[in-house]
């Protein structure tokens, strides 16, 4: 009797043994959301010009700076901007672009909506941005997350505030 108790148990456990796997696998690719924060200085590297005639005025900036907890980062920043609409008065405009963050272990993409406003430091943008993890690569592959930034236009300075998830959290 003693021996098919034991029996009994074993076989339970081994019946619940896949159970525990998959569980424990389920905890493993949880991810987490961290707090990432990004500055950069931002130099202008292409403009075209068609505000005169469609409203439209699109750029390519580049820009070197660091986003914290993954090290120093280069970005490449492409904007249309819609100078036809005015969201907060007369010489504001919006944009829609997208943000390549490159760090040693992957690229970061971000799809990014902003107004662009008149304050009394100058120009300034402020928007949200959102993560696209099917374009990002390296650990920021299958990412997802939001936040918004801060541009300061006549300081060519770009902050980025938010929350990451990233599908392997191993920084």
């Amino acid at each position: 009797m003693r021996m098919s108790k034991r029996f009994a148990i074993l076989v339970a456990a081994v019946a619940a043994a896949p159970g525990f796997v998959a569980l424990n696998t389920a905890a493993g690719a949880r991810t987490t959301a961290r707090d990432v924060q990004a500055r950069f200085t931002e130099t202008n590297a292409s403009i075209t010009n068609r505000a005169a005639d469609l409203g439209v005025f699109q750029l390519i900036n580049t820009a070197a700076g660091t986003v914290d907890g993954y090290g120093p980062a280069t970005m490449v920043l492409a904007m249309s901007q819609d100078r036809s609409v005015q969201p907060c008065g007369p010489g504001s405009w919006t944009n829609a672009g997208i943000r390549r963050i490159v760090v040693e272990r992957g690229v970061l993409v971000l799809r990014e909506v902003a107004e662009v406003c008149e304050t009394e430091i100058g120009l300034v943008g402020r928007g949200t941005w959102t993560v696209d993890g099917t374009s990002s690569t390296g650990m920021f592959a299958g990412a997802h997350g939001s936040g918004r930034d801060a541009v300061y236009l006549e300081a060519r300075e770009s902050t980025l505030t938010g929350k990451l998830r990233l599908r392997h959290d191993d920084r």
